[in-house]
């Protein structure tokens, strides 16, 4: 055991389900986060054909196919790959001939690589200090989960060795690599999965950093670092758009992949629940050594002990003439309750019977509540089970698999945490298969290497979202600069005030207060184009509504009134008229305080005059 363990991780208290972990040392548990980006390019076409990057709504095509794993260039088989092999599944895949072809399917050789997607990249590589290479070679990447037909992911090294600085330090980015996007999951079940492919192919830039960061709070300012980075080129805005993996380790233990995490503010959430769930392994690992773990025992098959089970899930299994395995866990008696992270270590075991299709039932949780007391106690007898020992139950046609799967889970609580990859589930990740190997990859043979050097050369890198940042303060305050930055409408800010000379920070405070504000009373603001808001800020450049009719005007937009109603509603006042309201509201209203005086004259000038000009009116009048 490690110094730190002895150190840190103190005797389990197995009564209650509550953590241990309160307060974290994050630099004494020794953490190591890295990051791996994943970011679509904002392309026309994919990265191997010429399909168009659309959306399908119908798909008239089915293919089906099995996969298989292969041996890498040295004879050895990666285990990420061996290990969805043997979960034996069919992929059905739904596509239509306006966004996918034969490339695709894996029938006709790719096309040369996306010029426009490649560019992009190389940009990117720029932007983040990377060396880039003389030539680009194009490799496969043996991916067998049924997110690519082919069974392998086509991805360049386009750069490396590059950095990023950040308020705790440098962050080394290790690689920058431009690859295919899979294909997302329409329906998973045990055993076939369906997959569409209109986003298959499409190009991706995958940026991977060193496990520079050693808090959350690191690793959530250099994902957000390279988000606003990858923002200043061409890229692809929106929801799933942009991806990050999180690589998390603490000393001790091993390097944990969680995949598919989207939600930039809760990665220091999700950290540190991972921290929690390997302190708590290193802590099993602990107590099972002090408790004199025995050998294990393969699982048995105890059908018959159901036979009268009151169970009606395990009553259906027994009809359709499957089977119910069951397992013992020597000395594990109240380890399955124990917390690890969000979830409890029996939960933990479960999932790895769930990526075979499978669920677990055991010793350690309330059977009363599964009516399975009796069989439990049974099957206590038919296994010569002792106090401390746990049985775990698995059923179905052929649970075999998820059954051993549990087991060599267990087994592997005496070495402490396993490699393996894991997918984002809430604010916790769930396991889904062991951790890719280097033997996944080997040459592309159907796409020539592509000398960059002229291309790199060509190159001109846009203002970066930092820079333009700084450049936004000095033209409004620092607060909305940054908001700004951040905001998906930067773009439109900069047309709007590019064709309209508005003042910026009216039109900043548009798009980030005054239509979320509208937005919230259930306006629907997605009505509204850049066009119609240019034109309402050339209105009030032009003197032919007031600022103040931003609101209103912007509400009648988003119920489909045309701007010419816009304007006859907030028409300004001639200087005679406007007197003779004021005049008439004081002296209608002599001895009344200010404050109404304003609000009855604003009833009929809002947005027809703005307000400091009513109120010095007003003011004047009442002298």
């Amino acid at each position: 055991m490690s110094k730190l363990g002895q150190r840190s991780r103190k005797p389990l208290a197995i009564a209650g389900s509550s953590s241990q972990v309160t307060l974290m040392d994050y630099k004494q548990l020794g953490l190591k986060v890295g990051l791996e980006i994943h970011q679509q390019l904002a392309s026309r076409y994919k990265l191997f054909c010429g399909c168009p990057i659309i959306k399908s709504e119908e798909f008239g095509i089915e293919v089906k196919r099995k996969l298989r794993a292969v041996a890498g260039e040295m004879g050895e088989y990666d285990p990420a790959a061996l290990y969805e092999f043997l979960r034996g599944r069919v992929f059905n895949y739904k596509l239509n001939r306006e966004s996918s072809c034969l490339v695709e399917l894996d029938d006709d050789p790719p096309r040369e690589i996306n010029q426009e997607a490649l560019t992009t990249a190389l940009q990117i590589c720029k932007l983040v200090n990377c060396e880039i290479p003389a030539e680009v070679y194009v490799m496969r990447k043996t991916v067998i989960d049924g997110s690519s037909v082919s069974g392998f992911q086509r991805t360049a090294l386009v750069g490396m060795n590059g950095s990023i600085d950040t308020s705790f330090g440098t962050v080394a980015i290790a690689t920058v690599c431009l690859e295919e996007d899979s294909a997302p999951a329409i329906t998973k079940e045990a055993s076939i999965v369906e997959y569409r492919l209109d986003r298959l192919g499409t190009p991706l830039v995958e940026i991977s950093t060193e496990a520079d960061m050693h808090s959350p709070q690191e690793a959530k300012e250099a994902a957000e670092r390279l988000g606003l980075l990858l923002r200043s080129v061409n890229v692809v805005r929106g929801i799933g758009s942009i991806r990050q993996d999180v690589n998390v380790s603490i000393e001790g233990g091993e390097r944990i992949e969680i995949k598919g995490f989207q939600e930039l503010e809760r990665i220091p959430e999700l950290i540190e629940n991972e921290t929690k769930r390997q302190l708590a392994l290193l802590q099993i690992k602990d107590e099972l050594h002090r408790r004199g773990l025995i050998a294990f025992k393969p699982p048995r098959d105890v059908t018959h002990i159901f036979r009268n089970t009151k169970n009606n899930f395990l009553r259906k299994i027994i009809s359709d003439n499957e089977k119910i395995l069951a397992m013992l866990l020597p000395n594990f008696s109240g380890l399955l309750k124990l917390q690890c992270g969000d979830r409890t270590f029996g939960k933990e075991l479960d999932s790895y019977a769930r990526a075979y299709g499978y669920g677990i039932i055991h010793s350690d949780e309330d059977l009363g509540k599964y009516d399975l007391t009796r069989e439990f106690v049974q099957l206590r007898k038919e296994l010569a089970a002792e106090e401390r020992d746990v049985i775990v139950i698995t059923a179905g046609k052929n649970p075999d698999k998820a059954a051993n799967a549990v087991l060599d889970r267990a087994r592997h609580c005496l070495l402490g945490i396993p490699k393996e990859t894991r997918v984002a589930d809430s604010l916790g990740s769930r396991y889904t298969r062991p951790l890719p190997g280097s033997e996944r990859m080997y040459p592309e043979t159907d796409v020539p290497p592509v000398d960059v050097a002229k291309l790199v050369a060509a190159i001109k890198l846009p203002k970066t979202l930092f820079e333009k940042e700084k450049e936004l303060a000095k033209i409004m305050p620092q607060h909305l600069a940054s908001q700004l930055i951040h905001s998906p409408d930067l773009a439109v800010f900069e047309e709007v005030v590019g064709k309209t000379k508005a003042d910026p920070v009216l039109v900043a405070t548009t798009l980030l207060s005054t239509i979320k504000d509208l937005r919230r009373k259930s306006v629907a603001t997605e009505n509204v184009s850049t066009k119609d808001i240019i034109s309402l800020f050339m209105l009030i450049k032009n003197n032919r509504i007031a600022k103040e009719a931003l609101p209103d005007a912007l509400t009648m937009l988003a119920d489909g009134k045309k701007l010419e109603e816009i304007e006859q509603r907030f028409a300004s006042v001639s200087d005679a008229d406007f007197r003779r309201i004021i005049a008439s509201i004081v002296k209608e209203n002599k001895g009344k305080p200010e404050s109404m005086l304003m609000g009855l004259a604003m009833q009929q000038l809002r947005g027809r005059v703005p307000g400091e000009k009513v109120l010095h009116a007003l003011r004047e009048e009442m002298k």
